[in-house]
């Protein structure tokens, strides 16, 4: 048997040569384990509403041995390597690599088949029952349903006849001129995570709005003392179809936070809120309040029209102005009746700017019918062309103004026969005033261009 020291001199001369290769993978498999640790501090989570991602940011400091270092990085324990970001912020150090080992997990399964055994998935999901064997190269479990698991997705698994667990490992590997603390940036995802808004609407002799921020972290990772930041616009992430069964109950707590987000902030084509220093537990939900509004209402009618001939109902709306961005989400309207808040209706609202009319539906209105006609229609190359004559007829006893929203769908208006009295990139609102009996219509012309 060759001797302890030539080993490691061999060892030696094999790193210092593989260090000359451009092939970083071959680093990193012979490398040896340094057992250094990473001292954290607290960093900033930034949660959208657009997709269930969150991205953490933080600053790390190691503390390194000149040469080649492995340290542990635990807190991205089964997250997707390619997502993560470790970049120096002092100079001398440099990162080779982050590497995601698994076990063997074949040897440590077939062992078991029989067994009462658990299993948690990187997703944090906990699976528990007898473990069956193989099929169609997935793990099989018995439990409370019959579970088909990928290895991949295994964070750890759990079995009498292993007295514990066997874990993957994740790790950096960074080459430090000489010994000493060094400070980094690790940026990195969690999938899963997100925040949307909760509004509930109060209707009295005025209109009080209350918009709450409904953070959601089903996963398994905690993080404490963040600066949480929210986007809201349609921020684009590429996201393979996923299909998943919720396997575990969460608890639901809706916490408020004593902070409040201050105004939000534009951001290219999104909205910054920064909601301030909180903690995001495992596992769980938080309701924040963090914008509020009395105003005027105005009861109006509303018919809503798509290009494309339909008849259709007229609603009885209120509308009111915002005084705040509002992001996208649920709005419960409740109505004050002999001192108790009743529930009325409950709606989606759109991403509605500062000083934009919020109009939300009450309910149909019998006496009132609306019809969109299409008179003419021409497709180009890159564009379309509408010729729309939209009419609303009163059924009904009493004179009533109705608002005619129709969806052009960043569509230029034309002309129309009467003036639009609100035109966005997504729909143009005329009003009519309707006598018993009669009807009346707008006919206009826009162009929609792709």
């Amino acid at each position: 048997m060759m001797p302890y020291y030539s080993l490691v001199i061999k060892m030696k001369r094999k790193v210092k040569a593989l260090i000359a290769l451009p092939f970083v993978l071959i680093l990193l498999a012979m490398v040896a384990f340094q057992g250094s640790k990473a001292a954290g501090e607290s960093g900033s989570l930034v949660l959208y509403d657009s997709a269930k991602i969150g991205v953490v940011e933080k600053e790390l400091t190691f503390k390194l041995k000149a040469g080649i270092n492995e340290v542990p990085l635990e807190e991205i324990e089964g997250l997707k390597i390619a997502e993560i970001t470790l970049k120096p912020v002092d100079e001398g150090a440099e990162v080779l690599g982050i590497v995601s080992q698994g076990f063997n997990v074949k040897n440590v399964f077939e062992a078991n088949i029989g067994e009462n055994v658990e299993v948690k998935l990187k997703s944090g999901e906990t699976i528990s029952g007898k473990f069956l064997g193989y099929k169609d190269g997935k793990i099989t479990i018995q439990g409370d349903g019959y579970y088909l698991i990928d290895p991949q997705e295994v964070a750890y698994f759990k079995a009498s006849k292993l007295n514990g667990e066997r874990k993957a490992k994740t790790y950096a590997v960074i080459n430090a001129k000489e010994e000493g603390e060094y400070k980094f940036k690790l940026i990195y995802r969690v999938a899963n995570i997100g925040w949307g808004s909760r509004y509930k609407l109060y209707l009295g002799d005025k209109a009080f709005l209350q918009g709450y921020v409904l953070i959601d972290n089903p996963t398994n990772k905690s993080f404490e003392d963040v600066d949480v930041l929210l986007v809201s616009g349609n921020v684009q992430f590429y996201q393979p179809p996923v299909y998943f069964r919720d396997m575990m109950a969460k608890a639901e707590a809706e916490v408020p936070a004593p902070v409040k987000p201050m105004e939000p902030q534009k951001l290219e084509a999104f909205y910054l809120y920064k909601l301030g220093i909180i903690d995001v537990n495992p596992f769980e939900k938080k309701l924040i309040p963090y914008v509020s509004q009395e105003s005027e209402f105005k009861r109006e009618y509303l018919y809503e029209s798509y290009p494309y001939t339909q008849q259709g109902d007229v609603y009885e709306i209120i509308s009111l102005k915002t005084d705040k961005v509002l992001p996208a989400g649920i709005v419960e309207i409740y109505k004050e009746m002999e001192g108790k808040n009743v529930l009325i209706g409950e709606q989606w609202i759109d991403h509605t700017p500062k000083g934009d009319t919020l109009r939300l539906k009450l309910g149909k209105d019998i006496d009132l019918k609306g019809e969109t006609k299409i008179l003419e229609q021409k497709n180009y190359e890159r564009s379309t062309y509408y010729k729309v004559e939209i009419s609303v007829e009163n059924f009904g006893n009493e004179t009533k103004e109705i608002i005619i929203r129709h969806y052009k769908w960043r569509g230029r208006i034309l002309s129309s026969s009467e003036s639009p009295i609100e035109e966005t990139a997504n729909y143009v609102e005329f009003k009519v005033t309707v006598k018993p009996g009669e009807k009346e219509s707008v006919t206009f012309e826009y162009e929609v261009s792709y």
